[in-house]
């Protein structure tokens, strides 16, 4: 009987160890494939990053845009006020003028410099 309780301890122990085995397979399996999504992660968490940078990036280039148009909005203001008194200058230049030709040749007239 003895003989036989040690075949039995034998055959346990194998048992054991097979499944001891095969759990030590399973589990270097498993730990495999969490270093795989551990690496995953961290690669969608860098470009995560890279995007957020991209999109700072982007916002603060069009918050200088959006700078850049309002200055040329405001020289466009004082370009056009300055067409305005060009225009205006214009017009009194050839008032003058023409007035001025007549009045210079009826003084000339007057004083019979002909």
């Amino acid at each position: 009987m003895e003989e036989n309780n040690e075949g039995r301890l034998e055959y346990n122990r194998r048992m054991i160890d097979e499944h001891l085995a095969q759990d030590a397979s399973r589990f270097a399996r498993i730990e495999s494939k969490l270093d795989k999504i551990t690496d995953t992660l961290i690669a969608l968490a860098r470009a995560e990053e890279k995007l957020l940078n991209l999109e700072r990036h982007r916002n603060e280039m069009l918050d200088s845009l959006d700078n850049h148009e309002e200055r040329l909005d405001v020289h466009e203001a004082r370009l056009n006020s300055g067409a305005v008194t060009l225009g205006a200058i214009q017009k009194i230049f050839w008032i003058l003028l023409a007035g001025g030709i007549p009045a210079t040749i009826g003084i000339a007239a007057s004083l019979k410099v002909w």
